[in-house]
């Protein structure tokens, strides 16, 4: 009886938890064990695992908890996906409430949430509301080519405000998603609660589609670079919402694809926005359709739940379709303690899981706030004391990603890690981040090495229980090595710049 054991002398705890988990499961690929560093594969009987397992325990009753037995190695030459950034959603009210916001207390928390000094947040969601008026011939705007008015909404008007003020403080990227075709067009005859948008309709509401984009172009000089078809298809009750399956949608995708090239539009389209073992399901008829697949680039997923084996899965047709992949949507769940760093550490933990092991090129999180009067068991980036925004634990460990991995940051290979660890590379002026958590309750030391490179002009900044992603002493530089503590419950962020050594 062979089983594949991942053997890891690094990682001291939990690390017969681990041995035991990975004997019962099937073990991952070898270009997997590199990427996490935790080690190597090798084959071994029943027996040869039982006896090492009896060494390693005895081994580990005198390891010390913040010892080293090896260095973490940082390989800028081998490269994973290019970054396209972070973001949040503005939608269901999000936006009214950042504008209804004083001043100054408006600015300054448009300059957290977008400025270089706060968090740096280069993607916004925002909600293609279902009110839209169609123009009657008449109107001085049907003869400029218009055939629907966005303007008198004041959720959508909300949202073009922050759109605007984000792209005064940075170059943005703008995902627009339907919660729901207008109601007329389903089968149930509201916005909410599900129904399915009548075949009968979708060249209807492809025209609408249609007609927001040329709205915000011709009325609101504004281009969205993405348009995601119907956020969670699958829900069928509940707030605003349309449902579809998977042979729906490629019908739909179809009309509206064409719908875009016909006019020049050179806005993408995103699909499914579904949970990640949900994605295969809707995919499946769609790539099954040469005219369905041609319209679509980029995939959504959300990581509302645990994560899965689909996520590989899912990995592996992004690549073989040169489909980018973004996580969509992730909150940290409603009853938690908002105030807590176990918060921010449970987000930082999930932003990093989906970066490394599904190759993310864009992480966004749910909501800037959580919705007034929302019926979603979810927490926002920003919490309320009383009628003001504040950023939460949760914002802060968010922002020790999204300030420091800029646009077009490229992922980096890292091994060798006692803690959950993700390094970025920026080619355009040698700069590297390196973002690294430690959960526990006790220190952690980590022993940074690259080879045939060397680390200059470090500088470290940490998010913990009492520390705001401040910026944090370092040792003094030594070339290619840097010693780093982890100080308990903490995010920190290292940004240097790197430079080959010549041979």
């Amino acid at each position: 009886m062979a089983l594949d054991i991942r053997v890891s002398v690094s990682n001291k705890t939990g690390f017969l938890t681990e041995l035991e988990a990975q004997a019962r499961s099937k073990a991952r690929s070898d270009s997997q064990s590199d990427e996490t560093g935790r080690g190597k594969f090798c084959k071994v009987d029943l027996h040869t695992f039982l006896t090492a397992s009896l060494i390693f325990s005895s081994f580990l009753v005198n390891f010390s908890v913040n010892g080293q037995c090896a260095p973490v190695y940082i390989q800028p030459e081998i490269q994973f996906q290019r970054m396209d950034g972070f973001g949040a959603a503005g939608v269901n009210g999000c936006a009214q409430e950042v504008y209804s916001q004083a001043e100054p207390r408006r600015t300054k928390l448009l300059n957290l949430l977008f400025g270089p000094d706060g968090a740096r947040i280069n993607i916004l969601r925002n909600e293609i509301w279902w009110t839209g008026k169609r123009l009657p011939f008449t109107h001085p705007l049907y003869l400029r080519g218009l055939i629907y008015y966005f303007g008198d909404e004041d959720n959508e008007s909300a949202q073009y405000f922050l759109m605007r003020e984000a792209q005064k403080r940075q170059e943005m990227i703008l995902n627009s998603c339907v919660w729901t075709p207008p109601p007329q067009w389903k089968t149930n005859n509201s916005f909410k609660d599900g129904g399915e948008l009548l075949p009968s309709h979708y060249e209807d509401f492809a025209d609408y589609l249609l007609g927001y984009l040329e709205f915000y172009k011709k009325i609101r000089n504004q281009d969205f670079q993405l348009i995601s078809l119907q956020n969670r298809p699958d829900k069928k009750q509940g707030g605003q919402s349309c449902s579809w399956n998977g042979e729906q949608l490629r019908d739909f995708v179809k009309v509206v694809g064409s719908r875009l090239r016909q006019r020049g539009y050179p806005t993408k389209i995103m699909l499914p926005e579904v949970e990640w073992e949900q994605a295969g399901t809707y995919l499946q008829p769609i790539l099954a359709d040469p005219e369905a697949r041609r319209m679509i680039s980029y995939l959504g997923v959300h990581s509302s739940r645990k994560s899965s084996s689909d996520r590989m899965a899912l990995n592996n047709v992004c690549k073989s379709e040169n489909f980018k992949l973004w996580q969509s949507e992730f909150a940290v769940p409603e009853g938690r303690n908002p105030g807590n760093i176990d918060d921010g550490l449970l987000l930082a933990t999930q932003m990093l899981e989906d970066l490394v092991q599904s190759d993310c090129h864009a992480w966004l999180y749910w909501a800037l706030m959580t919705p007034l009067g929302s019926d979603e068991k979810k927490q926002g980036l920003l919490e309320r004391t009383g009628t003001r925004l504040e950023p939460s634990k949760k914002f802060w460990c968010f922002t020790q990603f999204s300030r420091f991995i800029p646009r077009d940051a490229v992922r980096i290979a890292v091994r060798g890690n006692t803690s959950p660890m993700i390094a970025f590379r920026n080619p355009e002026y040698n700069g590297m981040t390196l973002v690294m958590i430690n959960s526990t309750a006790g220190p952690i030391t980590e022993n940074l090495e690259m080879r045939g490179w060397t680390m200059e002009r470090l500088l470290a900044y940490r998010t913990s229980e009492k520390e705001d992603c401040v910026q944090v002493p370092l040792p003094p530089e030594s070339a290619s090595k840097q010693s780093m503590a982890l100080e308990p419950k903490s995010v920190t962020t290292v940004v240097a710049q790197i430079r080959r050594l010549r041979q």
